[in-house]
């Protein structure tokens, strides 16, 4: 404890790499306004009023991959060794509680963090927001790795099949890409003003 506050400060101190490239600056105010009425309830807010709620969000809501969550379950032995061990005393005492979902993260410096979903089964962002340009199976050079800063996320190559253990799967359990299917309310111009507005956070 006597050495949290420093690495709290730390924490702190530490930006998102800004994007790199210019940004249309109309187009993303825009997009503020269609990301703060859809998706800040999860996500949050940013700038002077940021805003993080670390919201747990159900499966019956967000509707992805369920092996993560569920592998907190069938680990029954692990949680109870946590919740008697040492990690529950002080004066930060914490406690797992499994729970049918996941946390809605912070998306400051999200432009950069691809691949997306907590499995990493979505190359991009434009495919994040709209569920029918997922590809079932992708792959993307590790040997010369390529990042599309335009429609952020990694340029990659959509495959008929998962002919090599470097094509993402997503048929198999734990690799699932569907879910979080919010952006699919969204008209194309909304979504590509919701991009533009992601890259400056």
């Amino acid at each position: 404890d006597s050495h949290f506050n420093d690495v709290l400060a730390y924490t702190n101190s530490i930006m998102p790499p800004k994007y790199p490239k210019p940004i249309n600056e109309e187009l993303a105010a825009k997009g503020k306004t269609v990301f703060e009425a859809n998706c800040s309830s999860c996500h949050g807010k940013y700038g002077k009023d940021e805003l993080y709620p670390n919201l747990l969000i159900p499966a019956s809501i967000i509707k992805t991959d369920s092996l993560l969550y569920t592998a907190n379950y069938s680990n029954p032995q692990f949680i109870n060794w946590f919740n008697k061990s040492w990690f529950t005393t002080g004066d930060h005492p914490a406690k797992l509680v499994p729970y049918r979902g996941y946390i809605a993260p912070p998306l400051d410096g999200v432009w950069v963090t691809a691949p997306y979903m907590h499995n990493g089964s979505v190359p991009n962002l434009e495919a994040m927001l709209n569920t029918k340009l997922r590809p079932k199976y992708w792959q993307r050079s590790f040997t010369k790795p390529s990042y599309n800063y335009e429609t952020p996320g990694w340029n990659f190559e959509e495959k008929s099949e998962a002919a090599n253990t470097e094509t993402y799967n997503t048929t198999l359990k734990g690799y699932g890409n569907y879910g979080h299917d919010f952006g699919d309310k969204l008209s194309e111009s909304e979504r590509k003003a919701v991009i533009e507005y992601l890259k400056t956070l």
